[in-house]
């Protein structure tokens, strides 16, 4: 029995009574006494309902009549009716209901409870009811209201809530462990709500306790909210309760965010706090300048103002009575009645209103009882007396019988509009009609379609079942799927272009009508007639008859919600349109579908599934295998990896746990049964490298034409062509008019823009294909045949006139579903050309066939001079398989790199393709040919001169530089003669100290470097160390100290990511170089001083033993490869290992462990962290 179905119950006791001569429905004045009798029954209805189904389960199941625990198993529903009891006079109830609550509630129990929930609900609910019950006549303890049993349950939970404020922050984790605390796994991003919703029960806590600790937690929580607020004075939906950063940046007054504001109010009208008022009439004035719209307040981008959602929210719904205890009447009486508009419209406020399109969003509809608006009209009614306000709560009793009522209580509506759950009249009445297809005479659908306006589809789908039996020969059967086709198709090219803005939608289109009367099903069937035998014998039907099918089915797909994911779950038939694939007349049509199909698939696709895979492949010509390469992307690729940067470690090791289990991925096994395809990579690197003018080959107009088709039909690219074909075609007609010569018409010949724009598309889908191949478990396989089959040589050819050619001004940008993300076909080719290098170079010797031979003798000559061997994969590097050319592709790269605007999206991929050269063990000739061509001196200028302000763009450049610069010296010299002056060197220590994790790869470098320069005796090193500010900045304790704090600050267990691991790896390198010179124990004791100067005693060193003990289990692993930490710091991983042990160990007199620093009090080191 949910709280919600409670309290409007006694809003709407305290509400109807005040006025005695509201019309009732039939506009007679209602009797006053009757209304309240019938609240009363309503309440009773629900709560005996509770006591005899659910008790003492937290809440009642109405529609099954029985119970279950939600939010902690405390009897919740019996504590939500404590204060309404009271409110009904019914004493004698309200004092046993205290005696079963102290006898049954137990808070000391291993349940996870949300801490908002328990807040406002159990402390809330049990403040309440203490406080009333005097009132009530309740008999009370001596020294009431400082004592009582409810204030000592209400005391109890609080202190359950307590460690979920110890945070950095001191903003409360969403969720505590009433036995344990904190779960080690806890997710530190909580609601704000759930972070500002607390000041009104712990102050009153507080205050009758004389324990300050309850109001002090919920007023840092509230400061600390406060000060994260943007430049225009918004708060975001979701903040990380550890760092502070906004996960979620919608911006409103809804879920999420209501009640924050709400205690800011309430808050300062309870304890009379001009600071809490005052917080709250600046958060009104930014909510009044940015959301509102109309006396409607959206949703926004909290930094920008920008609208994100233009929705009204049930929750909403408090507003106004919030305006009205402030004193903004007029404004509250306007809010409330668009709101109270939309509750007329629909019998109750549904969840989601859609503002601009006057109606509820999709999936939520419902109702779930919501006290929000009651809650409203009771606070303007008192301040304004206004008996039409009254009529809501008449409307609210009626509604909530009408709807809502049922044997066991009253449950939540699907739909208010429709007063039950499900589908409109209309749309179940055309259901039926639909599954009763074949009773139905034509005559009576030809009547029905005049009313309804059908375009004839029912009619057509009878006489298809009619002539599309077994032993049909289908010549009648293809003829009626011409006549359906064009009805479906022009519906489709509307909705996936630019006219489905101008065109005005039916109520039920012809693709959603075709599929209701079981068109899509009746499709399957015929397009799988060939897998049934009659007699021994397979049935056949023709190419054209399976390309009107799969022209008709993929148009519904388009249109009509849902039916690709139908389609998606009859496996059998997926695997089936694989084979239609053999038929150069069928295969883009069934690629297309077959692409959307797999898009929505919930289980990725088995190739090994697929009859005769390896046939089917090798018989495509080039361009059905680059289409076929968009269906591999999906096939290929990790639904769900935990590879990005956005998983933690913790989710991304259970799932390897997890596979390691359950053997490969279906990507792994689609990936193994690609590459046991003879010539298949082969063919990849050649449609990768091939020219645009190979591309054309001696294709008819027509047939050019039918490869755009799945580019168009997927309305990626169609009004950008036409727009391209156009601007050619007059362009060639001036040209044509000018010189007095003929041209081919646009009718006869596709432009040639247009043909490149093709190509790149092929290529973005091969490339990605090769790339996902590249990062698999067959990596070695893969490097070895794409560096045979000279995919980079090729790939430096097309490097100029294709890859990164200089495209006109009116070069177009094509939108996906997201009509804000930039999806040019040139930009994204760039990304992916990038993306394929980093992972090429990534600690592989075949890296060195990014250059060519000249460049190559390049690296020699710089060993040779610097009197160092030379790099053995440069000796055993195949000179026949590099680059040709003047310039090899890194050099190429480098190039268009240092011309790149400050502004550029490209600079992020690029510096990450540039820095995987450099990975792997240091190699001083690789540096200095890079040095050589200026790159240092490029991304100081963009770092410290541009003042780049891209977190991503500053941390691929501080990585690279980092590379660079490692271990050597003539680097460093560079960095000091162009960070020449105090000023320049302050602007990129800002840039470094604005985000350790940005640049914390850089601080390693050069920690590194200069544990190296000081071990070493060399005039040149000695200079570089006299000279250099940045080894002098590092080289102090201080800096060192600050760099190890932060770095251990910002992160926790429970959100390490591949992005952020860095940090912890970074700290120990600071400590393992401590330890060496046997300087361990200080570095210890200068974190624990630092711990306690900033207030935090225990929480740094508790947080660090905690990321150790999950380093070990990270890299500790069997199957982990970690040479990767041993060759970027030429450190051995037995040290990092040694190092780490160190640091666990338990002994307390040991001086470099970490439990010797970590005082008794604050001692917190045995925590379990989950990994499921």
């Amino acid at each position: 029995m949910p709280f919600r179905l409670l309290v409007p119950f006694g809003l709407l006791c305290a509400l109807l009574p005040l006025h005695h001569g509201a019309p009732g429905p039939d506009g007679t004045a209602p009797d006053p006494a009757h209304y309240r009798e019938r609240v009363k029954a309503m309440f009773y209805h629900a709560y005996d309902s509770y006591l005899e189904n659910a008790f003492p389960y937290d809440e009642l199941r109405p529609l099954t009549c029985d119970g279950h625990d939600t939010w902690g198993s405390f009897s919740l529903t019996l504590i939500d009716a404590l204060d309404t009891l009271l409110i009904l006079g019914n004493v004698s109830e309200f004092q046993r209901v205290v005696e079963v609550l102290q006898d049954n509630v137990d808070f000391d129990i291993d349940v996870n409870a949300s801490v908002f929930e328990t807040n406002i609900r159990v402390v809330g609910g049990l403040l309440s009811a203490h406080l009333l019950s005097k009132r009530a006549g309740v008999e009370v303890e001596a020294g009431w209201p400082c004592s009582g049993p409810l204030l000592r349950m209400a005391e109890e939970a609080a202190r359950k809530l307590l460690p979920a404020f110890q945070t950095p922050t001191g903003m409360p984790y969403g969720t505590v462990n009433l036995l344990h605390g904190v779960n080690p796994g806890e997710t530190p991003v909580t609601c704000t709500a759930g972070i500002g919703t607390f000041i009104v029960e712990f102050a009153t806590l507080s205050s009758l306790t004389g324990d300050p600790v309850f109001e002090d937690v919920a007023r840092v929580a509230l400061m600390r909210l406060w000060e994260s607020r943007s430049d225009i004075g918004l708060v975001g939906n979701h903040i990380d309760v550890l760092t502070g950063k906004w996960v979620a940046q919608d911006a409103g007054i809804g879920a999420g965010v209501d009640s924050y504001f709400e205690y800011l109010v309430k808050g300062a009208i309870l304890l009379q706090d001009k600071k809490l008022m005052a917080m709250f009439l600046e958060y009104n004035k930014a909510i009044r300048n940015y959301t509102r719209f109309d006396d409607w307040y959206l949703w926004v981008q909290m930094y920008k103002g920008t609208v994100s959602m233009p929705v009204f929210q049930s929750l909403e719904a408090y507003w106004p009575g919030l305006q009205t205890l402030i004193g903004d009447i007029d404004n509250a009486m306007r809010t409330f009645l668009n709101y109270y508009t939309v509750w007329k419209q629909f019998g109750g406020l549904p969840e989601f209103y859609n503002i601009p399109q006057g109606y509820t969003v999709e999936k939520r509809e419902g109702y779930p009882l919501r006290p929000e608006l009651i809650e409203s009209a009771m606070y303007l009614y008192r301040a304004t007396g206004d008996p039409t306000l009254l009529e809501l709560g008449r409307d609210a009793v009626e509604s909530i019988e009408k709807i809502s009522k049922v044997e066991c209580g009253f449950a939540t509506t699907l739909d208010p509009g429709r007063h039950k759950p499900g589908l409109s009249y209309s749309q179940i009445y055309l259901q039926f009609l639909g599954q009763c297809l074949h009773i139905f005479t034509e005559t009576f659908l030809t009547e029905r379609d005049k009313q309804s306006k059908w375009s004839g589809i029912p009619q057509l789908l009878l006489k298809l079942y009619a002539t599309s039996h077994l032993h049909s020969d289908f010549i009648e059967c293809q003829n009626i799927l011409k006549e359906i086709s064009p009805l479906l198709s022009m519906e489709a090219m509307a909705f996936v272009t630019e006219e489905r803005k101008l065109t005005q939608e039916t109520t039920y289109p012809n693709t959603y009508i075709f599929d209701l009367f079981g068109g899509v099903d009746l499709l399957v069937e015929i397009l799988m007639r060939p897998t049934i035998s009659i007699r021994g014998q397979k049935l056949k039907i023709s190419d054209e008859m399976s390309k009107d099918c799969l022209s008709i089915l993929y148009n519904t797909c388009v249109c009509t919600e849902g039916v690709t994911k139908r389609l998606a779950e009859k496996n059998d038939f997926v695997i089936f349109l694989f084979t239609l694939m053999t038929s150069k007349k069928t295969f883009l049509q069934t690629a297309t579908l077959i692409e959307d199909i797999l898009g929505v698939k919930k289980e990725m696709i088995r190739l090994d599934e697929v009859p005769n895979l390896s046939s089917l492949v090798s018989n495509f010509d080039q361009q059905q295998l680059a289409n076929f390469c968009r269906i591999l992307a999906v096939t290929i690729s990790e639904m769900d990896t935990g590879n990005d940067d956005k998983h933690t470690l913790l989710a991304k090791n259970a799932q390897q746990k997890k596979s390691l289990s359950l053997g490969p991925s279906a990507a792994e096994i689609n990936q193994a049964a690609l590459l046991s395809i003879p010539g298949f990579v082969e063919r990849l690197c050649k449609l990768a490298t091939r020219k645009v003018s190979e591309s054309t080959g001696t294709a008819s107009f027509l047939q050019e034409l039918e490869e755009w088709y799945t580019w168009l039909d997927n309305a990626l690219v169609l009004d950008a062509l036409m727009r391209v074909a156009n601007e050619e075609s007059e362009h060639n007609q001036g040209a044509s008019e000018e010189n007095g010569l003929p041209h081919t018409s646009a009718r006869t010949q596709l432009p040639q823009s247009m043909k490149i724009m093709h190509e790149i598309m092929y290529k973005l889908e091969v490339l990605y294909v090769l790339c996902v191949l590249l990062m698999g478990r067959q990596r070695n396989q893969v490097h070895r045949m794409i560096a045979e089959f000279k995919l980079i040589p090729g790939l430096n050819n097309l490097f100029d006139k294709l890859i990164w050619r200089k495209h006109s001004a009116s070069a177009l940008v094509l939108h996906g579903h997201n009509q804000n993300c930039d999806c040019s076909p040139d930009i994204t080719l760039k990304i992916q050309f990038l993306r394929l290098l980093q992972s090429f170079s990534d600690h592989h010797e075949n890296k060195y066939l990014l250059l060519n031979n000249q460049e190559l003798n390049e690296l020699s000559a710089i060993s040779l001079k610097a009197n160092i061997p030379e790099v053995e994969a440069v000796l055993n590097t195949d000179r026949s398989l590099v680059c040709d050319g003047k310039r090899g592709l890194l050099t190429r790269l480098l190039q268009v790199m240092k011309k790149e605007p400050a502004e550029s999206s490209f600079r992020f991929w690029q510096a990450r393709a540039v820095e995987s050269f450099l990975r792997g063990t240091t190699s001083y000739a690789d540096q200095m040919f890079l040095l050589k061509r200026g790159l240092l001196e490029h991304i100081l200028y963009c770092i410290v001169d541009s003042e780049c302000k891209s977190r991503d763009v500053l941390q691929s450049y501080f990585d690279l530089l980092g590379e660079l610069m490692k271990f050597n010296v003539d680097a460093f010299k560079r960095f000091n003669k162009y960070i020449n002056t105090d000023a320049k060197f302050q602007v990129f220590l800002k840039q470094i100290n604005s985000s350790l994790v940005d640049s914390n790869m850089l601080v390693r470098c050069v920690t590194l470097s200069l544990d190296r320069f000081e071990n070493q005796v060399d005039m040149k090193v000695a200079e570089v160390l006299s000279e250099c500010r940045l080894l002098a900045y590092i080289s102090q304790v201080p800096t060192q100290m600050s760099f190890l704090f932060r770095l251990i600050n910002i992160i926790h267990v429970q959100t390490l990511t591949q992005e952020n691991v860095s940090c912890l790896n970074t700290s120990l390198v600071i400590l393992m170089l401590a330890r060496r010179k046997e300087r361990l124990p200080l570095y210890l004791r200068l974190l624990q001083r630092m711990e306690h100067s900033k207030k935090y005693p225990g929480f740094l060193l508790n947080n660090f033993h905690n990321l150790l003990r999950f380093w070990q289990q990270h890299y500790l692993h069997k199957d982990k490869d970690s040479t990767c930490l041993e060759n970027s710091s030429c450190i051995s991983f037995s040290y990092w290992k040694e190092t780490v042990s160190i640091l666990l160990n338990p002994d307390r007199q040991s001086p470099s462990a970490l439990v010797s620093y970590i005082e008794e009090p604050y001692m917190d080191i045995d925590r379990d962290f989950t990994e499921e």
